[in-house]
């Protein structure tokens, strides 16, 4: 405000005068001030003004601004402090306090304009877009303490006699805030980002210990599954070395068989392992041949006569269409087959039923293999078809595998853009569904 207040009471009289070289006449706004200090002073600024003529616009525009920056203009700073200099030099401070003359220091101040800072006060809020209700409270007002009436504060200056104009600041709790939302909206989206970061890590913690627990059991059951041809075909061969048992050929024989059997085995396993990465990378490629899907399920159903006969199974195919063409890999279609229904064999349990089933609607093939087990525990039924996953029964080996006969059926349907899923049956018992295109030559 001091700097407004200089402008109001000294030079705007100077501006508006119509002789600025009569500086008896000119009269300064309620500054009781000397002739011989008041002609010293207007001469100064006078002399100043004419100086930097050309630079008078933006002088002025510093003192009626709302908030004055002179300091990137070296002219305009050299003007406004040769006339704050001239203004002390006369006795002159400015303040927005009420006026005074003072005979002991010789201090004379200017006195605000009430309604000037109040207009500016508001105008200020205004552009800042501060939404507050404001009470003006005279001078001659005292403001008591809220919890304390009769403690009143103390709102003027020590060093003036009069109190200050006070203002009551009211209803500014939005403006609060308007102020505080970016943090909180940034605390907020903090919060967000470290949930979803906790979120994360904990899945991803719960994904790789079931990763282990999968990595540890078909570990297990490969090392189970190995050994035991290995630790067959290595006793067969320590008899006949150690026994002499080379003399009799019908001895020789049945070992060397039971050698070679154990040989075929363990090649089978390993195999069966080979064959899953090379189709889970997509690098055996599919031969595709037109086939009656109901002649070619009946023929791999009796072709494993000996084994239900063996097991005791009791197997039902149903194919009322009798023939449904479709393109398919025959060796690859034959595994999926041999493998579900060996999957239910082995999860059966006794005197297991097995219904395999072919129909066809619009231009899709479907293939159902049931059976009468105990089924899959609901909370495994989407896992089944995951690369190693077998239901968890600890370290019991009496049911083989490496979980990989379910992954590697998943990964020749998906070649064969079909779908295929699990379900089970009511009382008891689990149903694997394959669809397959028959309209589309693959």
């Amino acid at each position: 405000m001091t700097h407004r207040l200089t402008y109001e009471a000294i030079i705007t009289p100077i501006i508006e005068s119509s002789d600025k070289t009569d500086y008896q006449n000119i009269e300064l706004r309620n500054l009781p001030l000397e002739d011989s200090v008041k002609v010293r002073l207007i001469k100064s600024i006078v002399d100043l003004l004419n100086e930097n003529e050309k630079h008078l616009d933006k002088v002025f525009e510093y003192y009626t601004s709302i908030e004055p920056n002179y300091e990137s203009d070296e002219n305009v700073h050299n003007v406004v402090y040769g006339i704050q200099s001239a203004v002390y030099q006369a006795g002159i401070t400015p303040t927005h306090y009420p006026a005074n003359n003072n005979s002991d220091n010789k201090k004379i101040t200017i006195s605000i304009d009430e309604q000037l800072f109040r207009n500016l006060f508001e105008l200020r809020l205004a552009q800042r877009d501060l939404k507050v209700d404001l009470e003006w409270i005279p001078r001659d007002v005292h403001i008591p303490m809220v919890n304390e009436p009769n403690i009143n504060i103390n709102r003027y200056n020590p060093e003036l006699e009069d109190d200050e104009l006070a203002i009551k600041v009211t209803g500014y709790n939005w403006l609060l805030f308007k102020i505080i939302t970016p943090q909180i909206i940034f605390i907020l989206v903090l919060l967000s980002i470290s949930a979803f970061a906790l979120l994360f890590t904990y899945r991803s913690y719960i994904k790789q210990m079931r990763l282990n627990v999968l990595r540890s059991d078909f570990i297990n059951n490969i090392t189970h599954e190995l050994k035991i041809p290995v630790a067959t075909a290595k006793a067969a061969l320590e008899a006949l070395r150690s026994f002499g048992l080379q003399a009799d050929p019908k001895i020789t024989d049945e070992y060397m068989k039971m050698v070679a059997h154990e040989m075929n085995r363990l090649d089978l396993l390993t195999s069966r392992v080979l064959e899953h990465s090379k189709m889970e990378k997509q690098e055996k490629q599919v031969k595709f041949e037109d086939t009656n899907l109901c002649v070619f399920t009946q023929n791999i159903i009796n072709n494993m006569q000996a084994l239900f006969i063996e097991k005791k199974v009791t197997t039902n195919f149903i194919c009322p269409c009798k023939e449904i063409m479709l393109s398919i890999d025959q060796v690859y279609m034959e595994s999926v087959i041999k493998n579900l229904i060996d999957n239910s064999i082995k999860y059966g349990g006794e005197n297991t039923i097995i219904n395999v089933e072919i129909s066809k609607f619009n231009n899709t093939a479907q293939l159902k293999i049931s059976d009468n087990g105990p089924g899959i525990p609901e909370e495994y039924i989407n896992k089944v078809f995951d690369k190693f996953f077998r239901v968890p029964k600890g370290d019991q080996h009496n049911i083989k595998g490496f979980g990989l006969g379910l992954s590697f059926v998943a990964l020749v349907i998906k070649q064969h853009n079909g779908k295929i899923q699990a379900a089970n049956l009511k009382p008891h018992g689990c149903q694997f569904i394959i669809n397959l295109p028959t309209s589309t030559q693959l």
